[in-house]
């Protein structure tokens, strides 16, 4: 009579055993190994800034088991941008919110190309997120950088430069939302890859005096000279702006020559006068009153420009044939 209440009671230690064994088999995958990051890492203190050049010359050997990490990055970055699976991760530097999450930045060497990922765990070191901080390309003209400030908010910033000039910038914000264990994005600012090209409305007319030319101080920042009506004249075309592009100058007129050097802008009922002075291949433009119809507030018209020279017509070689 007792052994049906003895095979009850032996069915019951079986389903409680396999319901721990579940539950020990889910927090070894939500889990950071017992072992832990935090032995391997330096403190470091917010805000932290971290550039794709210093993270190429980074020599830091702190190394990391990739039994550990690699199962915590997605493949899309390990196949996609490493395209091999002989990944070696070092540590770089670790940040803990008070009484909240702890950021783990690594870096991550394989295939000749580095990275930073940005990875997060619960104060009960429960994995939420990897983040690719740093993805260096091979474009020359490009550089980044990333900035985690006090707040743990991550602002990375792509910069694109034609030698000293910057000619485009793209931001990305974002924060890590425990909730829903994933960043967020907080701000897009794509890069644009394409500047738009300053174009000239009278490129095409006369330049015959010694005066004419494009003047520029960068690509941006243009005087084009041309000839005038009459000999005591210039038509200038003049295009300023700031790198942000929110202060931009603008004015196309009539100059008098008041000297074989010297030019202005004096025009019947328009408070603008404007001066430009002439030496050698440079000309330097000063704004003497009024000209705030042709520009934005605390931008005013001047500075020093560079005459571009003219490409000439390559000459006939000698074995050309002629038609």
């Amino acid at each position: 009579m007792f052994r049906p209440v003895w095979m009850i009671f032996l069915l019951l230690c079986f389903a409680a055993c396999k319901n721990d064994d579940k539950k020990k088999e889910t927090q070894t995958k939500t889990e950071a190994p017992q072992i832990g990051l935090a032995s391997f890492f330096k403190e470091g203190a917010l805000p932290y800034q971290l550039s794709d050049t210093a993270l190429l010359r980074n020599s830091d050997t702190a190394s990391l088991p990739a039994s550990i990490v690699a199962p915590l990055i997605a493949d899309s970055i390990k196949k996609k941008y490493f395209d091999e699976d002989k990944i070696r991760y070092t540590a770089l530097a670790r940040f803990a919110q008070k009484g909240k999450d702890v950021y783990y930045i690594i870096k991550a060497s394989g295939g000749g190309k580095k990275a930073a990922l940005l990875l997060v765990f619960d104060k009960q070191n429960n994995f939420g997120a990897t983040y690719p901080l740093l993805l260096p390309d091979a474009n020359p003209n490009t550089s980044q950088t990333v900035v985690m400030d006090k707040n743990f908010t991550v602002t990375k910033t792509t910069t694109l430069r034609n030698g000293a000039e910057v000619t485009g910038e793209g931001k990305e914000v974002v924060a890590y939302d425990a909730a829903s264990k994933a960043f967020s994005l907080i701000m897009m600012d794509a890069l644009n890859d394409n500047p738009a090209v300053l174009v000239n409305p009278i490129d095409t007319f006369p330049k015959k005096n010694k005066l004419a030319g494009d003047y520029f101080l960068n690509k941006k920042n243009l005087i084009a000279v041309r000839d005038g009506r009459y000999p005591t004249q210039l038509l200038v075309y003049i295009h300023t702006e700031n790198e942000a592009g929110d202060c931009i100058g603008q004015l196309k007129g009539e100059f008098i020559l008041t000297t074989s050097t010297t030019a202005a802008y004096r025009q019947g009922g328009d408070p603008c006068v404007l001066n430009l002075t002439f030496n050698g291949n440079t000309v330097s433009m000063s704004e003497e009153r009024g000209c705030g119809n042709y520009r934005g507030l605390d931008c005013p018209l001047s500075g020093s420009f560079t005459r571009k020279k003219a490409q000439s017509a390559k000459p006939l070689s000698s074995k050309t044939k002629r038609r």
